[in-house]
């Protein structure tokens, strides 16, 4: 299933389904944008964007016992 975050924006047909698949999100984003500057606003969806994206674990470490 993808995020909020995968669909494409400029496609009309991706806008309304991420519109129906998250319909909550969706209307607080467009308040969000009603409420903050573009460039406020494109600084916050890149910044939730870059939350959900899954990161790699930073241990390569190997557990040894001593």
């Amino acid at each position: 299933m993808k995020s909020f975050y995968d669909y494409d924006v400029d496609n009309p047909t991706e806008r309304q389904e991420r519109y129906t698949t998250y319909p909550e999100l969706s209307r607080f984003h467009m308040a969000l944008q009603d409420e903050l500057t573009d460039d406020e606003y494109q600084t916050y969806y890149e910044s939730e964007k870059q939350l959900i994206k899954p990161t790699p674990v930073a241990n390569n470490f190997q557990t040894r016992w001593i």
